[in-house]
């Protein structure tokens, strides 16, 4: 297995800060701690030649898995093998055989031109340089920013300083990829060609990549294999279509009258249904969406043509965006 991971937990303790002048004295003598539990006990392994997609809602411990893997940080418990290394050792051999990229951090030098960075990553690594110049080519042609190869990184696009950021960070050819958000803010034209270049890079070079994104496309479109992480925990293992592949659909019905969530779920005896909302607010009393297996519809509507006037209603298929978004609306429900 490329990487290994046993039972890793990771905890982050901060002072407890509160109001007035007494409190901020107090600190210097007697600190109160909170103690945030970022990873519960994560176990998985990992195949080489795989692309993993790991996801989770804001604070379910995405990043902090990532840079345990990639060694910034080590776990406060449990055991990691990356390639068969420590990654908080990093050594040097296990540092020329990773990567890492975070969508939301620049990490090549912005007043360089990107070929000045590449030379650069280039003498650090000790690539040899007809192996150097046609990896850039190969890598500049895929993400098509040849012509932008001379220009300062900090006067380029979003876009084009993200695909500069993953060749930088690919250079020296990498076994293991973590990438952190690698299409946030970009267009769609970028997004895809980045994806694209992903998709080719994987299934020629056969590294394994690790996938953070809150873009379900990316996930669909490039994971053989999915991770959820809900609160410090993985609490999905699959492939992306197992998560839909639970004859499950969404029914949606409208009343020509307002009735009460807990009216309609006593009548019906599902609790799996909600009000439809638009963002936080909720849109009317009117509108109800219910989470169930196939061979429940008509049961249902009979219920609900016997006690109430209908309006319209309609039947939507599950998707891999709106079964995230369930769980994501789950755990914040949990939590507050």
């Amino acid at each position: 297995m490329v990487i290994e991971i046993k039972n890793v937990r990771r905890s982050f303790r901060s002072v407890v800060k509160k109001e007035g002048l007494k409190s901020t004295f107090g600190l210097l003598f007697r600190p109160e701690y909170h103690v945030h539990e970022a990873l519960k006990g994560v176990s998985f392994t990992l195949e080489p030649g795989s692309f993993n997609g790991l996801i989770g809602s804001n604070g379910a411990g995405k990043t902090t898995l990532l840079k345990i893997l990639s060694g910034l940080i080590p776990p406060s418990a449990g055991e990691v093998k990356v390639l068969g290394h420590t990654p908080f050792h990093r050594t040097l051999d296990f540092r020329r055989k990773i990567a890492l990229v975070m969508g939301q951090k620049a990490q090549l030098w912005w007043d360089l031109p990107a070929i000045d960075a590449f030379d650069l990553i280039r003498a650090i690594y000790e690539i040899p340089k007809p192996t150097y110049q046609e990896r850039l080519h190969t890598l500049s042609e895929l993400l098509d920013v040849q012509p932008m190869l001379n220009t300062q990184i900090r006067r380029l696009s979003l876009g084009e300083r993200m695909k500069m950021e993953l060749i930088g960070a690919i250079l020296h050819w990498p076994s293991v990829i973590f990438l952190d958000e690698p299409t946030i803010g970009l267009d769609v034209f970028a997004a895809h060609k980045l994806r694209e270049f992903l998709k080719v890079f994987n299934q020629k070079e056969k590294a394994t990549i690790i996938l953070t994104s809150h873009n379900m496309d990316d996930i669909e479109r490039l994971c053989s294999r999915v991770l959820i992480l809900k609160s410090g925990e993985v609490i999905f293992d699959g492939t992306p279509t197992g998560l839909t592949e639970k004859d499950e659909i969404l029914l949606r019905v409208r009343l020509l009258e307002n009735v009460p969530l807990a009216a309609m779920q006593q009548a019906t005896g599902i609790s799996d249904v909600n009000l439809e909302r638009r963002g936080d607010e909720q849109i009317n009393g009117n509108t109800f969406l219910f989470q169930i297996k196939k061979d429940q519809i008509v049961s249902i509507l009979q219920v609900l043509m016997k006690k109430f006037q209908i309006a319209d209603m309609g039947i939507e298929e599950q998707s891999l965006e709106k079964v995230i978004q369930r769980i994501y609306s789950e755990d914040r429900a949990r939590t507050t």
